[in-house]
């Protein structure tokens, strides 16, 4: 499948789960198709991020007291980053630094919301995501739009990637 290059102009975007089996997520404005976030296995701790000439691996390492991270690869298996996750919802909320100088927080926009927001430090809020219980369609919110396209579209799949984990955390008693 081949993905487009997301239009500037673009505010609003769409993470859709292909089935309700199925490892895949599809990166979509309705009309063109940006990307695919996609899973090998049931355990989804290890993510593949394609999009147009881009791809990203996002991989899990686990530390049984104390964080988890999750470490971030370009396409020529470079670690360009990391995202750092506390155990429980209480906890701060993920990390991400980047080798490039962003940092940004994923945090809950209010609790029991099913919103989440990317927020840096130095440009404020990046996008939110609305995630809803019980739907297979995920709503991504583009707030800068000054951001490098890439930087936008990994955002996006990494947010995905930590709901992921969040939710399959959160039935097993180990997130």
């Amino acid at each position: 499948m081949e993905y487009q290059e997301i239009d500037p102009a673009t505010d609003t975007l769409y993470l859709i789960k292909q089935s309700l089996f199925d490892g895949e997520y599809l990166f979509t404005d309705h009309t063109n198709n940006f990307g695919k976030l996609i899973y090998d296995g049931l355990g989804r701790e290890t993510g593949l991020a394609y999009a147009a000439g881009k791809s990203w691996k996002f991989d899990y390492d686990f530390e049984p007291f104390g964080k988890r991270e999750i470490l971030i690869y370009d396409d020529n298996n470079n670690l360009i980053g990391n995202a750092t996750i506390h155990y429980g919802r209480l906890s701060d909320p993920p990390t991400l630094i980047m080798a490039n100088g962003f940092k940004a927080t994923f945090s809950d926009v209010a609790v029991f919301s099913h919103e989440y927001e990317w927020i840096s430090p130095k440009l404020g809020s990046v996008m939110r995501i609305k995630s809803p219980a019980f739907s297979l369609t995920d709503t991504i919110t583009i707030i800068r739009k000054d951001l490098q396209e890439n930087m936008t579209l990994l955002l996006c799949f990494l947010a995905e990637h930590i709901l992921i984990l969040q939710n399959r955390g959160s039935r097993s008693n180990i997130y």
